[in-house]
């Protein structure tokens, strides 16, 4: 009966290898996501196809060539392909970091190794493993009426797996999820330096029924749509500071919020004094954009007076450690204060305490012990990250490529970023409970490299610390003392 049960369920491990085969060979662009794979043409979907493809229809046909006939021997060339991917998968989680999608896809191929190393050993008995001219006939006919189902009904199975994928995304609500508490996660983790994993700098904040973005970085509103959170639930953006890096989506953060939620109040852009230059130079960029929307889907869905911004300056003080309220209500305090990014000024960190939980933001800064006295006792502080060694190295190498006016500009930043032992000290110093690094310098394209950018940092500060990546959330429920992280990317 036990073996019975095992063979059925090889036979089913054949059938899913079998079905994810034939959608590789015959719809390879609709897999690019599941994937990860970008191809470049057609080169790209013949890999895909035959590379990749065939892998999983060559386990297909031995998984169910071996529970038909009951033989270890031919279970043992798909157990054994899918070693060796669970191996792949391995070396990839430790190069490149783990996330949810790579654990659950380890987990279903060690769930299938299983079965197929079970079904193995209750075959251990000498059996004819030898298969019939019927069987080779068999197996192959039956590749090829799948095959051709696919390809008869290629619009249909198409059509249906789009209105799958279609549902899906416009069902993603993160905020539905989410207990009563404070919620800070990255919409974009990166510089200005160019990072394919990243995007600008962004950090969103969940505070009750409000949602905050803090920096718009370029590339972070399609993030925040990725992750579940619509532009159109933002209460308010709040600035740090005005380089280019923290500003290059603020045009289209502004534009989403309008145009997903017909909102017909302006959003709040709050920030220190010259946010008022800012937000009236994107208005009046994206003016005509407004127009064309308005004639193209109405007043209704995009009423004119919901389009842009509206600026709500604070005033910093050079030199002074003054802190200002920017936002108080429903049981939420947003405190800004000044750090140091001189020449650059003013810049501003910010601090969120509701529910008796507490998030703080550096923004861009040299070490500030401003900073320090904000962040006392909070939860998680969100800090900004160069480390000195890594861009030493790349100015070494631009001078060496001939590319002097960049190896001045690695020689210049570090004097207004912080290393990570710099942060480690600042968040001891505070007594935070997690330090995660965003705002990273240089890039880090896989996880490995991780433990070079943070160097002497874990000795320093003996808290939990994040190398922030694009997706990351943390989750602090109200009145508690937890810290849930996860991946939404």
């Amino acid at each position: 009966m036990i073996e019975r049960v095992l063979r059925g369920l090889a036979g089913a491990a054949g059938l899913l290898f079998l079905s994810v085969g034939l959608l590789l060979l015959l719809a390879p662009g609709q897999q690019t996501g599941p994937f990860a794979g970008l191809p470049a043409g057609n080169a790209g979907f013949g890999a895909l196809r035959g590379d990749v493809g065939g892998l999983f229809l060559g386990m297909a046909f031995f998984s169910l060539l071996g529970a038909i006939r009951a033989s270890s021997r031919w279970l043992a060339v798909p157990a054994v392909f899918l070693g060796f991917v669970v191996f792949g998968r391995m070396i990839g989680l430790l190069l490149d970091g783990r996330s949810i999608e790579g654990g659950q896809r380890v987990a279903l191929e060690l769930a299938l190794a299983t079965v197929l190393l079970l079904t193995m050993a209750s075959l251990r008995r000498n059996r004819p493993n030898g298969p019939g001219l019927g069987l080779w006939i068999l197996a192959p006919a039956l590749l090829l009426v799948a095959l051709g189902a696919a390809i008869l009904f290629q619009r249909q199975f198409g059509t249906m797996l789009f209105r799958q994928a279609v549902d899906q995304a416009f069902h993603n609500r993160l905020l539905a999820g989410l207990p009563d508490g404070l919620h800070a996660g990255l919409c974009g983790s990166g510089s200005p330096l160019p990072d394919p994993t990243r995007a600008g700098p962004c950090v969103f904040v969940v505070a009750g029924k409000h949602v905050f973005i803090v920096d718009a970085g370029e590339g972070s509103p399609r993030k925040l749509a990725l992750m579940g959170l619509s532009p159109g639930l933002i209460d308010a953006i709040l600035l740090t500071h005005f380089h280019s890096d923290h500003i290059g989506g603020l045009g289209e953060m502004l534009l989403e919020r309008w145009a997903t939620a017909s909102h017909r109040d302006q959003v709040v852009v709050i920030g220190p004094q010259g946010v008022e230059s800012v937000v009236k130079g994107f208005n009046d960029a994206y003016a005509l954009d407004k127009t064309y929307r308005i004639a193209h889907h109405g007043e209704a869905a995009m009423p004119p007076s919901g389009a842009g911004g509206l600026a709500r300056p604070f005033t910093l003080v050079k030199g002074s450690d003054a802190s200002q309220v920017v936002w108080q209500r429903d049981g939420l305090t947003i405190t800004a204060f000044a750090v140091d990014h001189g020449p650059v000024f003013p810049a501003a960190g910010y601090r969120f305490d509701y529910g008796g939980r507490s998030v703080v933001i550096s923004g861009d800064t040299a070490p500030s012990p401003t900073l320090a006295k904000y962040a006392h006792g909070a939860d998680v502080l969100f800090h900004e990250g160069l480390q000195t060694a890594m861009v030493s190295m790349m100015r070494d190498a631009a001078l060496r490529n001939g590319r002097p006016l960049a190896a001045k500009i690695m020689a210049d930043i570090p004097s207004y970023h912080s290393a990570p032992q710099d942060a480690a000290r600042i968040a001891r110093q505070a007594g935070v409970r997690r330090l995660v690094f965003y705002h990273m310098i240089p890039p880090l394209p896989f996880a490995y490299l991780n433990a070079a950018f943070l160097g002497d940092a874990p000795g320093i500060f003996k808290g939990p610390i994040d190398v922030g990546k694009d997706g990351m959330l943390f989750s602090l429920p109200a009145g508690g003392a937890a810290i849930a992280v996860r991946q939404l990317l």
